[in-house]
């Protein structure tokens, strides 16, 4: 009986730890979306892993008044930047990576990203990178700073 109760709280245990990262999942994506207005979109940069930032920062550096998207501005989302509406969407995991849907727009006229989380300094949940669009169909944040860089 014993074992039973230990495997019955054990099983709830790993529900509650299930939850509680889906809802630091979401509470970051609508930090993400609340800080849209701050500084242009920088203040998001507070919520970057340290590899993603290291990228970000170069980029714009990188970037100065050329007309590539850091020339301009840090492409927080893949679509028009004045996007009526953001809100936090559905958490999922792939190959042990969280993500979160960032829904844009509203009704037929939007879009969703993907926030790639993974853990930061103790623990907490940071943006590792932007997924833009469709899962696995477009590029991301990551990718067209090191582009960018590259090029």
């Amino acid at each position: 009986m014993k074992r039973l109760a230990t495997a019955f709280v054990i099983g709830f245990a790993a529900i509650g730890t299930t939850h509680a990262a889906e809802d630091d999942a979401v509470a970051l994506a609508q930090a993400f979306c609340s800080l849209a207005e701050l500084d242009q979109g920088m203040g998001r940069m507070y919520l970057l892993s340290p590899g993603l930032t290291e990228k970000v920062t170069a980029a714009l550096a990188a970037g100065g008044q050329a007309e590539t998207a850091f020339g301009t501005g840090v492409p927080w989302a893949s679509g028009d930047g004045a996007a009526g509406a953001c809100s936090a969407g559905a958490v999922s995991a792939e190959d042990g990576v969280t993500l979160v849907d960032v829904i844009y727009g509203e009704g037929d006229q939007g879009w969703t990203d993907q926030l790639v989380l993974a853990a930061g300094e103790g623990g907490a949940l940071v943006v590792d990178d932007i997924r833009y669009g469709k899962p696995k169909d477009a590029a991301t944040l990551g990718e067209a700073a090191s582009a960018l860089l590259t090029d």
